[in-house]
This record gives C-alpha cells, sequence and structure tokens, in this order.
C-alpha cells in the first residue's frame, strides 16, 4: 500500500515538476519575446527621439528664418516709405522750381512792361528794338528761303521720275507691238505649217485623229538633254552659256533634220519647236505676276544627269543634286544659291548651249552615245557607253545590252585631258587588226599618261556611230585640248604612281600588307610570312616565322611592329630590332583570335601607347609598355555592329559600323558618342538606306568627315551636319585612304583622289584592281596580269617618303623592265637555320647527290681542272662548332638569266645562271660562301614563286680555324676567282685582299629545299 502511494506521490511531483519546467519554459520564451519588443520599442523610440529633434530642429530654424523674414519685411517696408518720401520731396522740388520760373518770367515781362511806359525812356532804346525785329524778319526770310528751295527739289525729283516713266512705257509699248507682230507671224507660220501637214496627210492618207495622238505621244514622251544636242563643227562651238534662242532653233532643226526618222514623224517635232515658242510668249507676261520661290528636294538620279544651271554632270551615287517640286529645275546643291529666282522657270532659260567656261574649267562640252572594246579586247567584239566631256575631263559610263537600257550613274572611266600626254587621233587599219573593216573609219584613239601603270603612253578605242560623228568627237576634243593648253589651267594633281620594286619579285604576287619603314625599307606581308625589303641594296630579310601576314601596323613610339598573322588571325608584337634581321623574340596576343583590323594610337597627351584590336562586334584595348609581355589589356568594348573600320582620334576610338560611328573614350569610364545626331533629319538617309562606314577624317576637332559607301557627309563634333554638300563618289568605293588633306577612294577601275578642305575632285588614277596596302595608301598593289607594287609619289610633300631607285635612262621609272636587266635578291635568314639545312645535305649522301646536277649548258662555263668542284662539297666538315658570335648566311634568288663571263689565260672562271658567288673580307678572317639556286638553260625563264623556287645555303663562318685551314690547302694551287654580277647590292662586292676564294656551285632546284626551308 505504501509503495503505491508512494509511486503515486512521485508520478504527481515528477508532474508538477514536468509542468513547472514547461512554465518555466513558456515563461523564458515570453521574457524573451518581451524583451525583444521592449527592445524594439526602445530603438524605436530613439528613432522617434531623433526625429523628434530634428523636427525641433527644423522648426526652430524654421522660426528663426520667419523671424528673419519678418525682419526683413519690416526693413522693406521702411525702405519703400523712404523712398516714396523722398520721391515726394523730388515731385515738391519740381514743381517748386516750375513755379519759380513761372515768377521770374512774369517779373521779367512786368519789368519790360514798366520800363517801356515809363516817361524817362531813352532815345537809344530805339535802335535795339530795330535791331531785334530785323534780326526776326532775317531768321524767317532764310526759313521761306530753305522751304522753297525744297520744294523745287522735290518737283524736280518728280519731273525726272516722269520722264524715266514715260521712257519705260515708251519702250514697253514698242516690246509689246514686237512681241504681238512675231507672235502673229508665229501664228501665221503655224497654220501654214498646220495646212502643210494637212496635205501630206491627205496625200498619205493618215487619219487626223492617228495623228493627234502621235503628237500627244511624242509631247508627253520625256526626252533627255543627253540625246538633244550636236554640234555641226568646230567653228560652230562656242563656250557661252547664255542662252539663245536662234541658237536653240537651229540646233533643234539640225537635231530634226539629223533623225532617221519618217516625214510623218518630223512634223509633229517642228510643230512641238514653233508651239513651244509660241506658247513661251503666251505665258511669260502670266509668269511675271506669278514669281515664287523654288521647292528644292535633295534627289537621287539613276541616269546622267547634267546640272541645268552650270551644265556640269552631277557626279554620284546617290543624292547627286536637287530638284524644284513645282518646276522641276535640276541643279548641284551648290548651284541652287544661283538658279533664276522666278519659278516656274521660263522655257528658254531652262536649257541654254553647252560648253565649258575657259577660265573655271566648269560646263559640258559634248555628249554622246559611244561603244568600247570588251575587257577581253576589241576581238571580242565592243560595247555600248556614254561619253561626255565635261570639265575637261572625258567621262565614260557603261549601258547594258537592250534597247530600253539606260546609262549607269557609275563612272566606268574617266580620262583628264589636263594629262601632259593626253592627245586624239584617228586609227589605221594596222592599229587595230581585230576590228571589221566597216568600223576603222569610226574609231578614234584617246591617248594619255595614266591610263596604266606603265610610263609608256597607252590609249582607248572609241568606235562613233558614223564617220561624222567621229570627225566631230575628234575635233571637240583637239578644239578643248587647246583651249585648255592657252588658258594654262593648273594641274592640280598630287600623286605620281611609280613602281615601288622589281615585279619580277616572287613576294610581290601574294602580298597582303606592306608599311613604308624608312625611306629605303619597306615591309611587306603575304602568304609566306614578314619580309624587309631594300629597295636600294636588293636584300630582303624574313622576319618571323611563316605564317601568313594579313595587316602591319608599325609603333615606332614603343619601337614595335604589330601585324595580323596565321590561319586563325592573331595579333603578334615585334621588336623593331627585328627588321634588321636580328633574332629576337615576339609577343602573341592570345585573346585576339580572328582579328579583323588593328590600329595604334597615343592617349593621355602622349604619355601611353594604346593597340586596338578588333573582332566582330568586340574591341580589345591593351596597353603598350616596358614589361616582359610588352601589353596588358585595359578594355574591353562592345560595338553595336560589326566593326568595319577604326582609328584613334583626339584620345578617342572612333569606330565605324553598318550606317554609324561612335567615339569611345580610351581611359576612364564614359559613355560612347555617335557622330552622327539622331535629331538631325537631314542625316536619316544613312539609317534608312544601310551603308557601309568605309572610313572617317578628323578634319578639325570641331568636324569630321564621315565617308560611308554611298556618300560622303560632314559633321561637326556634336553629330550635326556642318556643310550642305556632300562628297560625291564617282563609282562605288572599295575602300578609303588617309594622308592629309587628301582622300583617296578605291574602286574597281580608278582611284580618285579628294581635298577634304575645298571638297574638290582634284584627281583621278585610271588605273584598274587597285588596293591600298597600308592606312595611308602610299603603297598599293595592281592586279592586272603582271602583279605590281605601286607607289603614289606625293608631289606636294616636301621629301619623298620612299626613295625608288631608277632603272632605265628616262627621267621617271620605268614600271615594265626588259629582258637584259638583271637583279639579284639576297635572302637573308639566320644562322641556326642555316647552319640545319647545310647538316641535313652532309649527312644525306643522296641528297647531295640530287642537290648537285650534272650541266646541261656549257656555253657558260670553263674548265676549272680535276679536283675542284664537287671534292670540295665531299670535304667539307661534318661538325661544325658553334659560332662564337652572330652572323648572317645568305643565299641568292634571282631570275635565270645567262652570264656572260671573261676567262684569263691560265684562270678557270664559273658563272651559274643568273647568279653570282662573292667573297668578300671581314676584319681579315671571314669567309662568305653563296650556294646559288637556278637552271641552266638558253632561254629566260620567269622566276618562281617562293613556295616552288629553290633556296640554297651557305655559311659564313667565324671562329672556326679547321675548315678554313682546309680550304685554304686543297685550293693552294687555284687562282682566286670572281664572277662578275649585275647585283645592286653594295654590302658585298668582290674583295682582292680576302684571303679566301669562292667557289660557284649551281644547285638544281629540289623538293628537299623549299622556300620554307
Amino acid at each position: 500500500h505504501y509503495t503505491m502511494i508512494d509511486w503515486i506521490l512521485f508520478l504527481s511531483q515528477s508532474e508538477r515538476e514536468e509542468f513547472e519546467a514547461e512554465f518555466k519554459q513558456k515563461y523564458e520564451r515570453e521574457k524573451i519575446l518581451l524583451t525583444e519588443e521592449n527592445r524594439k520599442l526602445s530603438n524605436e523610440l530613439d528613432k522617434l527621439t531623433a526625429m523628434f529633434e530634428r523636427l525641433s530642429i527644423n522648426n526652430r530654424q524654421l522660426e528663426e528664418e520667419m523671424r528673419d523674414l519678418a525682419d526683413k519685411k519690416e526693413s522693406v517696408a521702411h525702405w519703400e516709405a523712404q523712398i516714396t518720401e523722398i520721391i515726394q520731396w523730388v515731385s515738391d522740388e519740381k514743381d517748386a522750381r516750375g513755379y519759380l520760373q513761372a515768377l521770374a518770367s512774369k517779373m521779367t515781362e512786368e519789368l519790360e512792361a514798366l520800363r517801356n511806359s515809363s516817361l524817362g525812356a531813352r532815345a537809344t532804346d530805339m535802335p535795339w528794338k530795330m535791331r531785334r525785329f530785323a534780326k526776326l524778319d532775317m531768321s524767317a526770310r532764310l526759313e521761306l528761303q530753305s522751304a522753297l528751295d525744297a520744294e523745287i527739289r522735290a518737283k524736280q525729283a518728280i519731273q525726272d521720275e516722269l520722264t524715266k516713266v514715260k521712257a519705260s512705257s515708251i519702250s514697253t509699248e514698242c516690246k509689246l507691238q514686237e512681241s504681238e507682230k512675231k507672235n502673229s507671224d508665229l501664228l501665221s507660220e503655224i497654220e501654214k505649217l498646220k495646212k502643210e501637214t494637212e496635205e501630206l496627210r491627205s496625200e498619205k492618207g493618215v487619219k487626223h485623229q492617228d495623228s493627234q495622238n502621235s503628237f500627244l505621244a511624242f509631247l508627253n514622251a520625256p526626252t533627255s538633254a543627253l540625246d538633244q544636242f550636236e554640234i555641226d563643227s568646230v567653228e560652230n562651238f562656242t563656250l557661252s552659256n547664255t542662252p539663245s534662242r536662234d541658237e536653240d532653233i537651229k540646233s533643234r532643226l539640225h537635231s530634226r533634220s539629223r533623225s532617221p526618222s519618217t516625214a510623218s514623224d518630223i512634223e509633229p517635232i517642228e510643230v512641238l519647236i514653233f508651239r513651244t515658242s509660241a506658247y513661251e510668249f503666251i505665258i511669260c507676261p502670266i509668269q511675271s505676276f506669278l514669281m515664287r520661290a523654288h521647292q528644292f528636294v535633295v534627289k537621287s538620279f539613276h541616269i546622267p544627269t547634267k546640272c541645268n544651271q552650270c551644265t556640269s554632270l552631277m557626279v554620284g551615287l546617290i543624292r547627286q543634286g536637287c530638284t524644284c517640286e513645282v518646276c522641276g529645275f535640276s541643279c548641284h546643291v551648290t548651284c541652287a544659291d544661283k538658279a533664276p529666282a522666278v519659278c516656274p522657270i521660263p522655257p528658254e532659260q531652262t536649257k541654254g548651249p553647252l560648253g565649258i567656261d575657259p577660265q573655271k574649267g566648269i560646263g559640258t562640252a559634248y555628249e554622246g552615245p559611244v561603244r568600247v572594246p570588251k575587257p577581253a579586247g576589241v576581238k571580242k567584239g565592243w560595247q555600248r557607253a556614254l561619253a561626255v566631256v565635261c570639265d575637261f575631263k572625258l567621262f565614260l559610263y557603261d549601258i547594258a545590252e537592250g534597247k530600253a537600257s539606260q546609262p549607269s550613274v557609275v563612272v566606268s572611266q574617266v580620262i583628264d585631258m589636263r594629262d601632259e600626254d593626253f592627245s586624239v587621233s584617228s586609227v589605221l587599219a594596222s592599229d587595230v587588226i581585230h576590228a571589221n573593216r566597216k568600223d576603222i573609219p569610226c574609231i578614234f584613239r584617246v591617248t594619255a599618261s595614266q591610263l596604266s601603270a606603265s610610263s609608256n603612253k597607252c590609249s582607248i578605242l572609241i568606235l562613233a556611230d558614223s564617220e561624222n560623228e567621229k570627225s566631230k568627237w575628234v575635233g571637240v576634243l583637239n578644239e578643248l585640248h587647246r583651249i585648255l593648253k592657252k588658258n594654262k589651267l593648273k594641274d592640280r594633281s598630287v600623286y605620281v604612281p611609280k613602281e615601288a620594286y622589281d615585279s619580277t619579285l616572287p613576294l610581290i604576287k601574294t602580298v597582303q600588307a606592306a608599311s613604308i619603314i624608312d625611306h629605303e625599307r619597306i615591309a611587306l606581308g603575304n602568304e609566306e610570312g614578314l619580309f624587309v625589303v631594300h629597295v636600294t641594296k636588293d636584300e630582303i630579310i624574313r622576319v618571323g616565322d611563316n605564317k601568313k601576314v594579313h595587316q602591319i601596323e608599325l609603333i615606332p613610339n614603343e619601337q614595335l611592329i604589330a601585324v595580323i598573322s596565321g590561319r586563325n588571325r592573331h595579333v603578334r608584337l615585334f621588336p623593331m630590332a627585328a627588321l634588321d634581321g636580328r633574332e629576337t623574340d615576339f609577343y602573341k596576343l592570345a585573346e585576339t583570335k580572328g582579328c579583323q583590323t588593328i590600329v595604334s594610337g597615343q592617349v593621355r597627351h602622349g604619355a601611353l601607347t594604346c593597340l586596338c584590336v578588333a573582332m566582330k562586334r568586340q574591341v580589345l584595348c591593351y596597353e603598350l609598355n616596358q614589361s616582359k609581355t610588352r601589353h596588358k589589356k585595359i578594355k574591353e568594348i562592345q560595338v553595336l555592329g560589326n566593326v568595319q573600320w577604326m582609328s584613334i582620334f583626339n584620345e578617342r576610338l572612333c569606330v565605324g559600323f553598318q550606317s554609324g560611328f561612335l567615339k569611345y573614350p580610351l581611359h576612364g569610364d564614359g559613355n560612347p558618342h555617335s557622330l552622327l545626331h539622331p535629331d538631325d533629319h537631314t542625316l536619316s538617309f544613312i539609317a534608312q538606306q544601310p551603308t557601309d562606314a568605309i572610313c572617317a577624317v578628323e578634319i578639325s576637332n570641331k568636324e569630321y568627315l564621315l565617308c560611308f559607301s554611298s556618300v560622303g557627309v560632314y559633321v561637326d563634333c556634336q553629330g550635326r551636319r556642318s556643310r550642305q554638300q556632300e562628297l560625291m563618289w564617282p563609282a562605288t568605293p572599295s575602300s578609303c585612304c588617309y594622308n592629309a588633306p587628301y582622300l583617296s577612294v578605291y574602286s574597281e577601275n580608278a582611284v580618285d583622289i579628294f581635298d577634304v578642305n575645298s571638297m574638290e575632285w582634284i584627281q583621278t588614277i585610271p588605273l584598274k584592281k587597285v588596293r591600298p596596302l597600308n592606312t595611308e595608301g602610299s603603297l598599293n598593289l595592281l592586279g592586272l596580269e603582271t602583279i605590281r607594287l605601286i607607289y603614289f609619289k606625293n608631289k606636294m610633300a616636301e621629301g619623298d617618303e620612299l626613295v625608288v631607285p631608277e632603272t632605265s635612262d628616262n627621267s621617271r621609272k620605268q614600271m615594265v623592265r626588259n629582258m637584259n636587266n638583271k637583279r639579284r635578291y639576297s635572302f637573308r635568314v639566320p644562322e641556326e637555320e642555316r647552319m640545319q639545312q647545310r647538316r641535313e645535305m652532309l649527312r644525306d649522301p643522296e641528297m647531295r647527290n640530287k642537290l648537285i646536277s650534272n650541266p646541261t649548258n656549257f656555253n657558260h662555263i670553263a674548265h676549272m681542272g680535276p679536283g675542284d668542284g664537287i671534292q670540295i662539297l665531299k670535304d667539307l666538315p661534318m661538325n661544325l662548332r658553334p659560332q662564337e658570335s652572330r652572323t648572317m648566311f645568305s643565299g641568292s634568288v634571282s631570275i635565270p638569266s645567262i652570264t656572260k663571263s671573261r676567262a684569263e689565260p691560265g684562270r678557270s672562271m664559273s658563272a651559274s645562271s643568273g647568279l653570282a658567288a662573292r667573297s668578300s673580307a671581314q676584319n681579315g678572317s671571314a669567309l662568305r660562301k653563296e650556294f646559288s639556286g637556278g637552271s641552266y638553260g638558253t632561254k629566260r625563264q620567269p622566276m618562281a614563286s617562293p613556295s616552288d623556287g629553290s633556296l640554297s645555303s651557305g655559311g659564313l663562318d667565324q671562329g672556326s680555324d679547321v675548315p678554313t685551314r682546309d680550304y685554304e690547302r686543297e685550293d693552294s694551287d687555284s687562282p682566286r676567282h670572281s664572277t662578275a654580277s649585275n647585283s645592286s647590292n653594295l654590302s658585298s662586292p668582290p674583295s682582292p685582299i680576302s684571303p679566301h676564294k669562292t667557289k660557284s656551285l649551281s644547285l638544281e632546284s629540289s623538293d628537299h629545299m623549299s622556300w620554307d626551308t
């Protein structure tokens, strides 16, 4: 029983303890919650207290401000009261002054009255009064006389005006009578012509309705100014731009008489001419009362169109000029201000006779359809073209085949008559052997000096419609050329094309980029790698590996050269020392895979050089420094579109993409700035018609020229249009280069030069398939049958950027070399590569046997005796000691040719095909051997490409005495010989004091030794 009770008590005690524990936990939780709530309330109380303090402070401040304002208001009221009092004082003073003045005048009058009425008046007062009255009378008389003179002058002026009005009315009546008489004569003539037309219709059985329809059809048919002008002879050719009705009628009648149409078609034309003239006399007086301003809008023409004001061609691809929406008057944008103020313009003023102003050289003299040879030559036939003689230039526009085809606005060829060698002449049958005999009398030839890259004159053949038409063309062109010489118009040409180097050099055929290092050296990048060509010494140095080079950028401030090379188009940095042939390391920018273009420039006022690399829509900016890798990435820019062009202007990167240009800051943060302001509606056509961005030119700090594929526009630093006139391209441009202040625009058939300041088209270099190799456009590649490296020499520059060696007796560079010209090119490669080639050749007897071929022509080889030649090659040491000092090995590659040698008695000489072996002394202990590659043959063969040609190796061994002693022992009985060479390399002539002997070994082309090795 006690156990049960104890158990019950134990249970009740445990339950009480559990209850107490739960109550304690609940109490703790509530305590914690109340504590947290108390803390929150205290925090809120603190916040409210702080807020109350702030509000109280603000309230006090507001109260203080209210008190200050009340004080100020009281002071202002006080000031206003004072000002009012001052004004009252001033008005009182004015009233007092007026009262005093009136009182003084009244007292004066009373004093005068008392004086006059006084009995004691003296006799001297009367003369004083008389004098005063006399003065008053004199002044009144003078005023009347001046008024009378003014009235007389006014009447005389009115009389003169009446006389002038009478004279003008009389002359107007006379003119009106004359015009009425002419009008009646013309009406009678029209009636007479109508009767003749009716008689002709009745004779031919033509119905009136049909003729009326044909006349209306002709009236509504658009007539082009390009098909209406004809010149009878050179004597009738006029240079006046003044409209003449008689000459206009004569020219129209002449064109009517030459028209190959029937008589029924002729009559409506004649009626149209006189009806137009009568219509002019009828509507001109009415138009004089309806004068209003033109409503010009910029328009794009789809065929060649002349300006109605200056008669010059409106050259361009789009927006060539402006047209009045009311009367259709078309002109240049610059000629709009000079247009007649009357709108609509009377018909007799819209088209004056064509001609060129001999002083300014502006205007169109002659035009017409012609035919030019097809690109494959006269043998393949002729193609249609439109020829226009305008601004002392001959323009040729291609016309597609088809009756309804119209000429394109793209100029296919431009020949400047200011050329020194310009001439026009007929041709003989021997000159055009592939032409049809019937066409020979209609063919004439235009000759100029810049139609090809050669300095020899080149001609273009033109086929006219008839022999008479050919005579007109020849006469007009010769007469214009005579006038041009007589007036001595200034030759505005800037560039003279010259061939920078011999076109037979295989490196030139695959050139992708180039750059001018100094006056004598150029860097060439092609599919084989990067090369430095010394144009005066004919020395070529390979730089770096054999990866294809796409672009070259010289960075002289950091002594670096940046190139885009390789299949993946990575950017590599080479030190300038590598251009001298030294072995240096290059630095590869790993993040630049797929690079499109690069540009360098200085920022931070010249303290930092920046290199920008464009890859599609991304531009990476690198800082060039003196660290181990020479570069450090500083910025990454995302562009709105694919980067098409970029440059650094005034420490900002200017990027061109489709229909836009943006400027990005290179250091620091900042938003890009557009060079086309979105609010300028005059530039909205660029965004509406997507066009490629070719380049931008910084004319000044406040003006830029933006060049697109269709047009060039001038904008200010805010992106708004700065000039109304736009720069027009004669043909579709492929690229642009800028060399201040001249912009070179490259197209398929020519290079056009513009002055960006005056906006003048100053020169056209008609070279086809030319593309620039550097950003300045000084080095270019001419992609004709013979690929040539062309240098544009700037005549305006003080000195030549590149010294081009003369190769003939002429004063200018001969761009086509003759067959007797022998050039040797010395290719310098690193020493280790030369030594490796030499070891491989000496280890493998089969390769050595293949390399040493049997001679095939003995005309140029003299016997040297046994033991020479091959024996020397066999006895060469297999292991050479390492070089103590770094030297250069050279091999020679040249155009194979026969070199004549003259043997002396007792001596034997050897000459390879167009290659020479030379010996030179370097400090009395150096031996230089050259193994020449080529083939013996009686005919001169063109040089093969670098990958197909052979390259032999030789060594310059310094510090190795054993091989030298072996040579001396073996050659002790043989005299020293040297082979003459027509090489311009001044660094290695035969030295008479050399202790060693030069041997020439002929090596055939081999597949084991290629350009890469």
